[in-house]
């Protein structure tokens, strides 16, 4: 079976390859393919210790705090689930994929990690972190940028190249280059570091890059989210350049005030008005069948509002 998916890889690659060929990237295109269909089978898993695996390809991902506090979570509660992949390095192991579940066995202090292991040339890994991650749409934009970006820049290689290693069209190639080129090396590795959200990096690449740095700091400063961050950059980008700097030391002025979000009680009557949203558009929506098949329980959610309706409109 496996060598039947190969042989359909390689007609498409064929197509588009001859590029590939003339610079000796044939051999390497092939050493992707076959390692990806041998990673599927479970010898390959063996269990690594935590100490031995590098993370030198974690500078083409980019940290999210929440997700690694979930993943902390979900390794406490259920274990490890799946395993990492890693390549063979000198002295122990490179992480190529699984970033999240190595920080979470470190701060857990677990000693071993399950692991899928390859032996392929760096150009080879890079490419695997984006193809990798592609099907289950764990890698984004930004990160697919970071990788495409030292694929060219690095090791040398023409976007043609670069889109046929990693079958996509040269146009896909040329934008992820220009947006993460876009950016000032400060604000990439706040990026990297997680400070801001890959949407606001998207952003503040409509900015020159002189003005990225001093944005961020406001931004990261007032803890903006993505929406007023983006209102910010927009203003910014309709004023005059030498501008920015006034708006930026005082951006309240642009931004409308902030309505702190009710807690306790307050945050339940809101949560109380959206399902009661919920429920007539529900019931406009459903048949006359639906609803006189639900009869009990729409009884029972009319005595619930009208007695929820009564407390409400008595005297403070």
């Amino acid at each position: 079976m496996w060598k039947l998916l190969l042989y359909r890889k390689v007609e498409v690659w064929e197509g588009q390859g001859a590029l590939i060929a003339k610079r000796g990237l044939a051999g390497l295109w092939m050493r992707v393919v076959i390692s990806f269909l041998k990673m599927k089978e479970e010898l390959w898993i063996e269990e690594i210790a935590v100490s031995e695996i590098g993370e030198s390809y974690g500078a083409y991902r980019i940290v999210n705090p929440r997700a690694d506090a979930a993943m902390v979570k979900s390794i406490q509660k259920y274990g490890q689930i799946s395993p990492v992949v890693c390549v063979r390095a000198e002295g122990g192991y490179e992480l190529i994929d699984g970033f999240k579940r190595l920080r979470a066995c470190r701060s857990l202090n677990k000693m071993t990690l399950r692991a899928k292991t390859m032996e392929v040339s760096a150009r080879v890994c890079k490419a695997a972190m984006i193809q990798l991650n592609r099907s289950g749409r764990t890698i984004n934009e930004m990160e697919e940028a970071l990788v495409v970006q030292s694929l060219y820049r690095e090791d040398g290689l023409m976007q043609t190249e670069i889109a046929a290693l990693l079958g996509r069209d040269k146009s896909w190639v040329s934008r992820r280059i220009s947006l993460i080129e876009r950016l000032s090396e400060e604000v990439q590795e706040d990026l990297r570091l997680g400070l801001i959200p890959v949407m606001t990096g998207r952003d503040l690449a409509k900015l020159p890059r002189g003005n990225q740095k001093e944005a961020v700091d406001a931004i990261v400063k007032r803890r903006y989210s993505t929406r007023e961050a983006a209102k910010l950059i927009g203003y910014l980008l309709s004023r005059p350049r030498w501008e920015s700097s006034a708006i930026l030391a005082s951006p309240w002025e642009v931004m409308e005030p902030r309505q702190p979000r009710p807690r306790g009680f307050g945050a339940t009557l809101i949560s109380f008005r959206e399902i009661c949203q919920s429920v007539s558009e529900g019931f406009s929506k459903s048949s006359p069948e639906t609803r006189t098949s639900l009869s009990s329980l729409i009884h029972l959610a009319i005595g619930s509002a009208e007695e929820v309706v009564k407390i409400l409109r008595a005297d403070p």
